[in-house]
């Protein structure tokens, strides 16, 4: 995929990223469940997304809205927002497996 600057970076290393990523976002559940820090990897996460928004020009419609809802994350830190903190994990889940198969169409694109 070429992404800004004009370099063209492997698809599937582009992949890889995203599963990893989605790792880290779906284990900010039980790291809030078991009271263990969730909100230093949701800034982690949120750097490294802000990072690929940068180079990914492409995809700016579906990270844009994911950075919102991670952010978001930020402010449902009390057990009454359990529920929506859970709901919105699940849609940021959904968004990055957008991006996943655009990189992934974009490939048989090129083929």
């Amino acid at each position: 995929m070429m992404i800004k600057y004009g370099v063209n970076i492997d698809n599937e290393a582009i992949c890889v990223n995203l599963k990893r990523l989605t790792n880290q976002i779906y284990k900010l559940l039980p790291n809030r469940e078991e009271n263990v820090d969730w909100q230093k990897p949701l800034n982690t996460i949120i750097e490294e997304l802000a990072g690929m928004h940068l180079l990914l020009v492409k995809e700016h419609e579906t990270l844009f809205p994911l950075l919102c809802k991670l952010e978001g994350l930020n402010t449902l830190t009390e057990n009454r927002d359990f529920p929506m903190f859970r709901r919105t994990i699940f849609e940021c889940l959904s968004l990055i497996n957008t991006i996943k198969n655009d990189v992934i169409s974009s490939k048989e694109d090129v083929s």
